[in-house]
């Protein structure tokens, strides 16, 4: 038992300096899962606006939205992360990752 104790939290204290990439990573697969459904759902709410306004719109939301949400969002995920015991970190990562998984199967994007 100990023996797998150590060996998470040694893993733990490999991937601890790369919890920033692996912050960005699972934000921009979440986005990248999720973008057609927004795309989808900004489209509708704006589909009656003059084309100069849609396309206003669509710009300013994939480049300062997006860009916004993944700053954002990648802020508070290593932080999240940062807090976790070192024997926890590579389990934590691992359910997300697998979590994005299921849900890209699920939305047929894999």
């Amino acid at each position: 038992m100990y023996y797998i104790y150590d060996v998470l939290v040694e893993v733990g204290d490999v991937i601890r300096p790369y919890s920033d990439d692996i912050s960005l990573a699972l934000v921009a697969s979440l986005l990248v899962i999720a973008g057609g459904d927004i795309n989808r759902y900004i489209k509708n709410l704006i589909s009656s606006a003059h084309f100069l306004v849609r396309m206003s719109i669509f710009i300013a939301v994939c480049t300062f939205g997006y860009g916004a949400l993944t700053v954002l969002l990648t802020n508070i995920i290593t932080t999240q992360l940062a807090v976790l015991p070192a024997m926890y970190l590579p389990l934590a990562v691992i359910v997300c990752f697998a979590g994005l998984g299921i849900y890209a199967e699920r939305k047929k994007q894999v």
